[in-house]
């Protein structure tokens, strides 16, 4: 049973970044983002909302 659990927790990490390297790589960044697509902090929220 334990070892249930160690792999289906190894499989959900796997995914999980195998998905974020996926979006890292499909993200296209839009012109009118001063962040250039990053998505990292809440600056990027008031420089958007002021821009617009």
């Amino acid at each position: 049973m334990q070892d249930l659990i160690v792999i289906l927790i190894g499989v959900g990490v796997f995914g999980y970044v195998g998905w974020k390297i996926y979006k890292t790589i499909t993200r296209k960044p839009s012109s009118s983002d001063k962040c250039l697509g990053c998505t990292g902090c809440a600056l990027k929220v008031d420089v958007n909302c002021k821009i617009k």
